[in-house]
This record gives C-alpha cells, sequence and structure tokens, in this order.
C-alpha cells in the first residue's frame, strides 16, 4: 500500500483549506512521507485510513473497556502464561499498524542484527546456527518480557518513527493494555514509569499500560524498544569476542571464556544492563554450559559442527513410529492415553516436518517411514 504525500496536499488545496494549515500538515507529514511510513496525522485520520469506528478507537484509547480476551496456559514450570487475544476491530488496527509501520523498511531498519525473533526471514535454527561450535554457551531470560514493556516506551517508539505526540500517544494505547489494579503489582512497587501521575478515581488514568502477549503488534514493539539493549549487549560481546543474540527474551552468548567465574561475572554485567533498561533476569533460567557440557538454543543442539535436534525428542518419534508399526495405530493410541487419532496423528506429522526442515535426511527418512504406515494420510489431509 502507498501512502503519497500529494494526495493529502492536493484534497486540501481543493477543498481550500488555508495555505498556513497546509504548512503545519507537510511538515508533520513530509518525514513520514520520505521515510515510507503512512500518514496518520490525527486518530480520526487512522479511524478512516482503517474504515474502523472513530468512537470505537476513542473508547480504546481512552482505556473505556479492556478491549481483550484474557486466558491462561500452563507453563512447563507449573506457572501460568497470560495470553491477551484483541477483540476483532483492535486486533485488526493492530495487524495493520504491524504490517505498515513496525514492519516498514524503515522501522526494521531500526532493529539490530543481531534480534532474530519476528523478523522476516527470521527463525530460529538460523539463530541457533550462530553458536553452533563455541566452546562456552551462556544463556539469559528477560522475566515477564512483553508484560514488562512500559506505554511510556511505546509511545517513544513511534515518536521516534516520526509521529506527532498526539498519534504516538493514540499509537502507543492502541497497542497496550492496562492490567486490572489488584493484579498489577508493579503499581504498587513505587517505579514511576507505571504510573501516570494523575490522582483520578478510574483505574486507567492511574496505571501505565504494557505490551499484552497475544497482540500482533507487541513483538515487534518489543524488538525496537530493545534495539539499545541488543547494542549495548553487542559491545561487551565483541570486547570479550563472544557472539551475541537475541530470540525474544532469550539472550544468548557464545565464545570462549577463560574459566567458570568469568562466565559469572559476564552475566553480573548483561543483567546490570538489562536492569538499567527496565526489565530483569530470571536467575532460575540462567545457564552456562562449556565443552563436555549439553548446549541448547532455542531447542536446537550445537554442540557440534552443525545445528542438531536434541537426541531425545528425535527417539521419541522413533519410538512413536515403531510402536505404531508393531502394534497398530488403534492399540498405540490406547496405551498412550491418546483419545483422538486424527489430531495426533497430524501432530506427529507436523513433528516429523520439523525434523526434516532441520535435518532432511533424517526427516526424509522418518517421513518415508511414515508414509509406509499411512500410505492414504496426505489424501486425508487434502480432505480436512
Amino acid at each position: 500500500m502507498e501512502f503519497p504525500l500529494h494526495t493529502y496536499l492536493n484534497k486540501l488545496r481543493a477543498d481550500g483549506a488555508p495555505p498556513d494549515y497546509r504548512d503545519a500538515l507537510y511538515r508533520n507529514a513530509q518525514p513520514l512521507a520520505e521515510r515510507g511510513l503512512p500518514v496518520i496525522l490525527t486518530l480520526g485520520h487512522l479511524a478512516h485510513v482503517t474504515n474502523v469506528s472513530y468512537a470505537i478507537l476513542l473508547g480504546i484509547v481512552k482505556r473505556n473497556t479492556d478491549p481483550y480476551r484474557v486466558f491462561s496456559i500452563k507453563k512447563r514450570n507449573g506457572n501460568k502464561r497470560f495470553i491477551c487475544v484483541p477483540e476483532p476491530l483492535l486486533l485488526y488496527v493492530q495487524r495493520w499498524i504491524h504490517t505498515f509501520i513496525l514492519s516498514n523498511n524503515y522501522s526494521l531498519g531500526l532493529l539490530s542484527n543481531n534480534a532474530t525473533a519476528y523478523m522476516p526471514n527470521s527463525s530460529h535454527v538460523k539463530n541457533a546456527k550462530r553458536h553452533v561450535g563455541a566452546s562456552w554457551l551462556v544463556k539469559l531470560d528477560i522475566t515477564s518480557f512483553f508484560e514488562s514493556v512500559s506505554e511510556r516506551q511505546v509511545y517513544h517508539v513511534f515518536r521516534k518513527l516520526g509521529y506527532r505526540a498526539q498519534v504516538a500517544f493514540c499509537f502507543a494505547r492502541l497497542c497496550t493494555r492496562v492490567m486490572p489494579r489488584p493484579q498489577d503489582m508493579r503499581f504498587y512497587c513505587g517505579t514511576k514509569r507505571w504510573k501516570t501521575g494523575r490522582k483520578r478515581k478510574y483505574l486507567s488514568t492511574e496505571t501505565m499500560g504494557h505490551l499484552p502477549q497475544g497482540a500482533p503488534t507487541s513483538p515487534m514493539l518489543a524488538n525496537l524498544i530493545c534495539a539499545n539493549i541488543d547494542t549495548e549487549l553487542q559491545v561487551i560481546a565483541q570486547r570479550k569476542g563472544l557472539v551475541y543474540t537475541r530470540y525474544a527474551d532469550d539472550l544468548i552468548f557464545s565464545g570462549h571464556f577463560d574459566d567458570r567465574s568469568g562466565a559469572v561475572a559476564h552475566c553480573a554485567k548483561v543483567s546490570s544492563i538489562i536492569s538499567k533498561n527496565g526489565f530483569s533476569i530470571n536467575s532460575q533460567k540462567t545457564s552456562i554450559s562449556k565443552n563436555g557440557g549439553r548446549k541448547i538454543v532455542t531447542g536446537l543442539s550445537v554442540d557440534g559442527s552443525k545445528v542438531l535436534l536434541p537426541r531425545s525428542y528425535k527417539d521419541k518419534i522413533r519410538q512413536e513410529l515403531y510402536y505404531i508399526g508393531k502394534n497398530g495405530l488403534s492399540d498405540h493410541c490406547l496405551r498412550t492415553g491418546q483419545k483422538n487419532q486424527l489430531p495426533y496423528l497430524l501432530h506427529l506429522d507436523g513433528k516429523i516436518r520439523y525434523i526434516k526442515s532441520v535435518e532432511p535426511t533424517l526427516g526424509k527418512k522418518l517421513e518415508e517411514q511414515f508414509n509406509d504406515i499411512f500410505p492414504d494420510f496426505t489424501a486425508i489431509k487434502l480432505l480436512i
């Protein structure tokens, strides 16, 4: 979609808009147009471009409603991860912002090469490949990554892109969510960046919003906000001859340390930088591996000369195919507690295709074994 500046200027000229008004519009619109970004000058303008009611957008900006459906999923450690799904109209606007603003070439140019998640043509496999063959591997995890990003930080992203303060404020409100006051411990911890400084009786004017996990705008906004962090961490990595990547909230450093104390000191330095930027490190997930230890990056083994899937993952698939071939699908599903055979087969097929994407030779062998057991499965998938 193109957003030519003269489209706006010619319309204003034809409508007889005063020259001073046209000049003011030009000054605000020109930087955006030069960067290939959509020229959005007011919330009403955004409503017109997206064809979403101004009243609906204004209600969201004013925090009159909570336009998200929130549910939780269980994490491996037993804790809960809360997913916030935007209502359809807000979802549409967020997708528009993601496509035309946050994924614009200018916006992508602001990102660090060390960010390997949510980027065009990026993948966890490419992320892992950058750490293959290292003698040491250090991994750190940012606690509550999206929820730790304040509305203020989001506002400054849109300001940096060139949007007027009022428009940046509206974008920030449309891309963030206010957590209900009783659940939001940040409001009580004394951190100023989570408070508006206004004493109103309404919750929405007292508490700053955060990036909701589940909104299409959150990943790229988080990447843009972390661009400065990535730059700082890359500097200290280069000084020590380390390779650094960030896959969402996973910080990975690989290379050589003289001893474990050097790796621990490096973790302390990274934690200090992260803390300075308003995040915190989950110390329980920090890991240090050296030669002889198991090195896993974004679910992939980087111990040898190339990226491989963990042996346990591959062995489980081999075992499943063996028992299905030996005992039949019905008996296998009964023994393993699988109630629905078709979803189970689709899931197994997906795992084999994933193996094929990482380890083509093994994946092809498993795929052939699967097709020998279920010769009609491809035809069945076409009917689903």
